[in-house]
């Protein structure tokens, strides 16, 4: 098995914090198997497998980047473990039960700061998609607006007749926004309804 003592961890999560495609590709080889078997022996199936992949190296990039990644395990426990932290919420949103997690002897517990990432990034994604939802118009001038573009020049790029329309224009373009995520059933499942965290 060459390919899973091609690389040490140090090598990994340098890999990791660059985006080197070899590594990823080490990573997929390595640990891919054992969680998709952790999600197909508890109600997923192959896409769900690959999806929970993803969000698992996305978390394990976003603790790297920050520096505060300090593993206690093998790299490959530490990510079954993400994994499988990903998979229980999911299934909780879905309104089911793991069948095989009560006694699983490769799960360690991980940080808190690791939910918080999952749940940053779920938030992340239910802000595209609604983000998306909206006019052309709303797009570019929240766009505008997120990257510090003056009012005076937006005024002009989209042809508003005042700064105060332009203003008026983004805080309908937000409102619209706001509420669409909102009254998104995502929204409600993750529960962000009870903390109005919007």
């Amino acid at each position: 098995m060459t390919t899973e003592t091609k690389y040490t961890t140090q090598d990994i999560l340098r890999g990791v914090a660059l985006s080197d495609n070899k590594i990823i590709n080490h990573l997929y080889s390595v640990n891919f198997r054992t969680i998709r078997h952790l999600v197909v022996s508890n109600n997923g199936n192959e896409s769900d497998a690959q999806d929970v992949f993803q969000e698992t190296l996305v978390v394990l990039f976003s603790k790297v980047r920050r520096e505060e990644l300090e593993l206690t395990c093998s790299l490959s426990t530490y990510l079954y473990s993400i994994a499988r932290n990903i998979w229980i919420k999911e299934l909780s949103k879905r309104k089911r039960k793991p069948e095989s997690l009560e006694n699983d002897e490769l799960f360690v517990n991980t940080d808190h700061s690791i939910i918080d990432i999952i749940e940053l990034n779920e938030r992340l994604l239910l802000y595209r998609d609604k983000f998306e939802e909206l006019s052309d118009d709303c797009k570019k001038v929240l766009r505008m607006f997120l990257n510090n573009v003056p009012i005076k020049e937006i005024t002009s790029l989209m042809g508003y007749s005042s700064d105060q329309h332009t203003k008026n224009r983004r805080f309908r373009c937000k409102k619209s926004l706001i509420q669409r995520i909102v009254n998104s059933s995502t929204y409600k499942e993750l529960g962000y309804e009870k903390n109005n965290d919007y």
